[in-house]
């Protein structure tokens, strides 16, 4: 095999080996804990965990008392979607095919549908082997897993697109079992709708801690994944710093902490391993810069989707990746550069060009023909019309080389307490298969 892969492709794979085996070893030989629970904290950043004034005892408890890693690299972009797609695949997107949390549709507009739909993930998935192996699996809010045929008890994260209807009525039909919902709002967290459970709510971390105790309790769902949500809205409004966001860590605190108790109180912490990551961390940015704005003017894009087009960048995260009407347009490719190349150098100074090869490396989409990845403190976005580089104040995430890397917690059954630097994203679903004693 290795003779078909390329020198630095090679590099990457022995070095994502090295990874995953680091992560083994973090567990005795032999020792599989009966139950597996990845919770995800969006936006979560290792300063969450280890700056003294952030509201996370139980994060830092687990932290002391655990397994940490520091640094966890995500995929090209890192963004939610493809990073929790990557988090149950131990892939990057070139191999999972969920690239962004909105698909590309080639000058179309994407702005309110996402990969909702487990089918669109190309490759297996933990939640696959596990149930494989005839053990019970439970998922809450989890990207991309609405219908997966492999999650027993599932909850996933949907929505219509009419903004006016009851949303958690609207999932209810896409919850495995049917009825399961209704059963968990009557015994565990109460109804659920725009003023109890809103993205962003401080009171929607907390319930979704709730359904996950009763699943476990009635069900015991050998390996479950929970996505809580609330520190990302805050993170991409206010930024990294602000007083919301305190709050909003509190919350998502609370419930992993709620989560920890009820495997105490059930006396099921010593068979249990809790894993507790991000899909992605955050920097904050004081510009916005529209790649597409120069398209426009140059007449290679229309300023509205839908119209004539030759090529197109696309924002995912915070890099924006060039997408090419015809996948061979070398003269509309070499217009690009040039274009790019005569930009004033208050405008050039704000990225760097990402070349195709970077990009397959990393495990890109491979049809992008080329990437803009910004300077720290600046954000991308899709815009067609306007000014190119604009002063706005916020948070965001999905650079490519690392700049909003996120962390790792492990604490619980057979876990040997330590702290290691730095893994890929992609070496943590093969270790969690490992501790369920998957090979």
């Amino acid at each position: 095999m290795c003779l078909h892969l390329s020198h630095s492709r090679l590099v990457m794979t022995l070095m994502a080996c090295v990874m995953c085996l680091g992560l083994r070893a973090q567990t005795p030989s032999g020792v599989h804990p009966k139950y597996v629970i990845l919770i995800t904290i969006d936006g979560l950043r290792a300063e969450m965990v280890d700056d003294p004034l952030m509201p996370s005892p139980f994060l830092k408890m687990m932290s002391q008392e655990g397994l940490r890693i520091g640094k966890v690299i995500g995929v090209p972009p890192a963004a939610t979607y493809p990073s929790h797609t990557t988090l149950v695949t131990g892939e990057v997107p070139a191999r999972h095919r969920v690239f962004y949390n909105r698909p590309f549709l080639w000058n179309k507009d994407t702005a309110r549908i996402s990969y909702w739909y487990a089918d669109s993930i190309a490759v297996p998935t933990i939640w696959q082997r596990a149930h494989e192996k005839g053990m019970r699996t439970a998922s809450l809010f989890w990207p991309t897993s609405t219908n997966s045929p492999y999650i027993d008890y599932n909850v996933p994260e949907f929505w219509s697109l009419d903004y006016s209807c009851d949303q958690m009525e609207y999932i209810k039909p896409s919850c495995t079992p049917l009825g399961i919902l209704d059963e968990l709002e009557r015994n565990a967290c109460g109804k659920l709708d725009t003023i109890t459970y809103q993205a962003g709510s401080l009171q929607r971390d907390g319930r979704t801690a709730a359904m996950a105790n009763y699943l476990m309790n009635h069900y015991q769902p050998r390996l479950t994944t929970i996505h809580l949500i609330t520190t990302d809205y805050s993170q991409h409004a206010l930024g990294t710093q602000s007083q919301q966001l305190l709050q909003d860590m509190a919350s998502a605190d609370h419930a992993v902490g709620t989560i920890i108790e009820n495997l105490r109180l059930t006396h099921r912490l010593d068979s249990t391993v809790v894993i507790v990551t991000g899909d992605h961390g955050f920097c904050d940015y004081s510009q916005t810069l529209s790649p597409n704005i120069w398209l426009t003017r140059a007449g290679l894009l229309s300023p509205q989707p839908g119209g004539e087009w030759k090529a197109c960048f696309y924002a995912g995260g915070n890099t924006c990746f060039l997408y090419l009407r015809k996948g061979n347009d070398k003269k509309t490719l070499r217009r690009i550069r040039q274009m790019l190349d005569r930009l004033p150098d208050d405008q050039r100074r704000l990225f760097r060009i990402v070349e195709k090869e970077e990009l397959v490396e990393k495990g890109a989409d491979p049809a992008v023909a080329l990437a803009l990845e910004p300077i720290v403190g600046v954000a991308m976005t899709n815009n067609r019309t306007g000014e190119v580089v604009e002063q706005r104040r916020g948070g965001t995430h999905g650079f490519l080389s690392g700049q909003d890397a996120t962390t790792l917690i492990a604490y619980g059954a057979g876990i040997n307490p330590g702290h290691q630097d730095v893994i890929r994203q992609t070496a943590i679903a093969p270790w969690i298969l490992q501790l369920l004693g998957i090979d």
